[in-house]
C-alpha cells in the first residue's frame, strides 16, 4: 500500500510527530511525548506500539503479518466494529468486522500542555460497509499517549434508525513467558470458555486466570481495572477500560499457534487481554447519539 507521505505534512510537529514507511508500505505515524512514545498505522487506526519512557514496550506485533491492503494486522491493537469474531448470519463476512482492513482519515493531531501527544482519526460508513451492515456511523479514535497510553472510541449513529453493534480492542500483550503470566481482577466471575469451538459456561474464576493450552474466555460484567502479571519480565500491565462490560483473554495454544502462518512458534511471546462490548451484550446506538469506550494501558514492576 504505497501513499503519498507528504499529504501527511499538516498534521506533523517537529520532534513530536512524524510520518515514515512502514512495514508493507503502510504509513506509519509516530508519537513521542515527554513520557512515552507510540507509533499508528492509519491503516485500521491500529496501534502497532506503545512504550514509556525508559520501559519496555507493552504490545507485541507479529513478525509474520503479512501487511497487505485488504487483510488485517496482526498484532498491537486491531479494532474490531460492528461486530465481533465471526458474523453470526453470513459467512462471507470477514471476522471481527470490517473497520480494522479500512484506511482511516487524521481528523487532527495536538501536543498537550503536559507533554502528551494525542492524534484523532475517522472513518464513516460507505458503499461497502452498508452492503455488510445497513447502518449510518461515523467512528473516531483517539489515542494519547504519555505515561499511560489512552484509546478512545467514539461511535456516533448518523442515520434515521437505532443500532446494535460490537466493540473491541483486540490487544496483544508482549510477554516473556506465557506460562507465567497470570490475570488479576476478574476473580469470581462466571465466563464462557469457547476454547475449541464450544461455547460452555463456566461457574466462576477461582483466583487469577492462568493460560494452559488454548484461551478463549470471554467474561461479561467485569471490573473497571484488571492486570496482567508476568512473572518471567517482573512486569505488570494495568488495563483500564470504560464504556466496555466484557474482558476477553485470548492465546492459541501451541498447537494452533503453530499452525498459524501469521503465529507460528510465537504463539508464547503474546497474550490479548480484550476490552469488548460483544456477544448477548451488544452497544445500542439511537440516532444522533454517541457511544464512548476507553481503554488505559500503564506498566509497573511487581
Amino acid at each position: 500500500m504505497k501513499t503519498n507521505l507528504s499529504s501527511y505534512d499538516r498534521f506533523l510537529v517537529p520532534g513530536r510527530i512524524w510520518v515514515e514507511e512502514g512495514k508493507g508500505g503502510f504509513p506509519l505515524l509516530r508519537l513521542h511525548a515527554d513520557k512515552g512514545d507510540c507509533s499508528v498505522y492509519p491503516y485500521g487506526a491500529h496501534v502497532a506500539s506503545f512504550k514509556p519512557a525508559g520501559g519496555e514496550e507493552l504490545l507485541w506485533m507479529s513478525p509474520y503479518s503479512s501487511f497487505e491492503e485488504g487483510k488485517p494486522i496482526r498484532g498491537g491493537i486491531p479494532l474490531c466494529f460492528p461486530w465481533f469474531g465471526i458474523h453470526r448470519e453470513r459467512s462471507d463476512l470477514p471476522r471481527h468486522g470490517f473497520v480494522r482492513t479500512k484506511a482511516w482519515d487524521i481528523d487532527s493531531t495536538s501536543v498537550l500542555s503536559d507533554g502528551r501527544v494525542s492524534v484523532t482519526f475517522s472513518s464513516s460508513d460507505d458503499e461497502a460497509s452498508r452492503q455488510a451492515w445497513p447502518f449510518e456511523f461515523n467512528l473516531t479514535l483517539t489515542v494519547i499517549v504519555g505515561e499511560r497510553l489512552e484509546v478512545a472510541l467514539a461511535t456516533t449513529n448518523t442515520g434515521a434508525s437505532a443500532f446494535q453493534c460490537e466493540e473491541a480492542f483486540h490487544t496483544y500483550f508482549g510477554v516473556g513467558d506465557l506460562s507465567a503470566c497470570e490475570v488479576h481482577g476478574l476473580d469470581g466471575l462466571e465466563y464462557i470458555d469457547r476454547a475449541g469451538g464450544a461455547a460452555r459456561r463456566m461457574q466462576g474464576q477461582g483466583g487469577a486466570a492462568k493460560f494452559a493450552g488454548e484461551t478463549v474466555n470471554t467474561y461479561i460484567g467485569v471490573p473497571a481495572r484488571r492486570e496482567l502479571a508476568d512473572y518471567s519480565t517482573g512486569r505488570r500491565i494495568l488495563v483500564e477500560q470504560e464504556g466496555m462490560d466484557a474482558t476477553v483473554l485470548w492465546n492459541p495454544g501451541a498447537a494452533a499457534g503453530g499452525a498459524n502462518p501469521e503465529i507460528r512458534e510465537t504463539w508464547n511471546q503474546f497474550v490479548c487481554v480484550e476490552s469488548v462490548n460483544c456477544l448477548d451484550y451488544p452497544v445500542t446506538v439511537s440516532p444522533g447519539e454517541c457511544h464512548r469506550a476507553i481503554v488505559r494501558l500503564s506498566a509497573a514492576s511487581i
